[in-house]
């Protein structure tokens, strides 16, 4: 399997998902987070579950009156230290559904728009194996109707249709850009002109999510640079999108399990999560470990 996670928060990205809402890391969401970490005391050990780059180690740490021992893990490789926030580590290439910690290692454990990418079957359990008797957990997960996943489907959407319906005409038009042939430039930017048309009556705002008018305006407008290594970065960046957004898709059909499981292992808080300005940001679910 190709590194395109591991090649995304190499990038510096806060998120897991291509289309950022206003209120990522604030409003509602933030304020959850701060409540969750005015329930925990001065040097708890918490766990952050898919923890990406740390962004939210840095929201929790960095609000808070009192400071915890932090650890981050994700499955891809991240930073291997929390930039500017002591007493946090992250740990790459750690699954969710194998957690490298002693048996109630943790005072509590927090996961935001993680940890439904896993096996929810088998990280579950994990989650609760590493949690002291008593600990506190928190998760924030996707939904397949949040202003989050929704807009990233339709991107999806167009990016699929773009793979396999622009990048022959791209191709192409790189191939009149190099030798200078007029006839194969015109008939290209036609065909891809016509088809961006297309894609915006299905949806405005979708292709734009690609990137592909982005880079197919670029090159018209450099054509002095190496399009063959643009085209090739373009072509490993859509397949990159397409990827994780795939993994968001079916990330937010796991999140439907959630509920279930937890209540198995005792009450759960669950709380549907809207910000002031109506924007659905998904679930929050946090109870103790029983």
């Amino acid at each position: 399997m190709k590194n395109y996670w591991s090649d995304y928060w190499a990038q510096g990205y806060l998120t897991s998902f291509g289309q950022d809402i206003k209120s990522n890391y604030t409003g509602k969401l933030k304020s959850c987070w701060l409540g969750f970490a005015e329930k925990l005391n001065c040097n708890d050990k918490v766990l952050d579950i898919g923890t990406g780059n740390g962004a939210l180690i840095r929201l929790i740490q960095e609000n808070s009156s009192v400071q915890f021992n932090v650890i981050g893990v994700d499955k891809a490789v991240v930073n291997e230290k929390v930039a500017g926030i002591e007493s946090s580590n992250i740990l790459s290439n750690v699954s969710a559904e194998v957690l490298p910690f002693e048996t109630a290692e943790f005072d509590a454990i927090v996961t935001q728009f993680a940890i439904e990418y896993s096996e929810l079957t088998r990280s579950i359990p994990e989650l609760f194996r590493v949690l002291k008797q008593g600990g506190l957990y928190q998760i924030v997960c996707h939904e397949v109707d949040s202003d989050i996943v929704k807009p990233n489907v339709l991107i999806l959407e167009s990016a699929i249709r773009v793979q396999s319906e622009l990048l022959v005409p791209l191709k192409q038009l790189i191939s009149g850009l190099k030798s200078q042939n007029e006839e194969l430039i015109n008939s290209n930017i036609s065909i891809i002109n016509d088809y961006i048309e297309l894609e915006k009556k299905i949806h405005p705002l979708a292709i734009r999510g690609t990137r592909y008018t982005d880079f197919y305006h670029f090159i018209l407008k450099n054509r002095k640079i190496d399009l063959d290594k643009a085209y090739h970065l373009f072509s490993l960046e859509l397949e990159g999108l397409i990827y994780r957004l795939k993994d968001l898709k079916q990330a937010a059909l796991n999140a439907q399990q959630l509920k279930q499981l937890l209540a198995s292992r005792g009450d759960v808080y669950k709380e549907v999560l809207v910000d002031s300005n109506k924007e659905y940001i998904g679930t929050l679910y946090r109870g103790y470990k029983r």
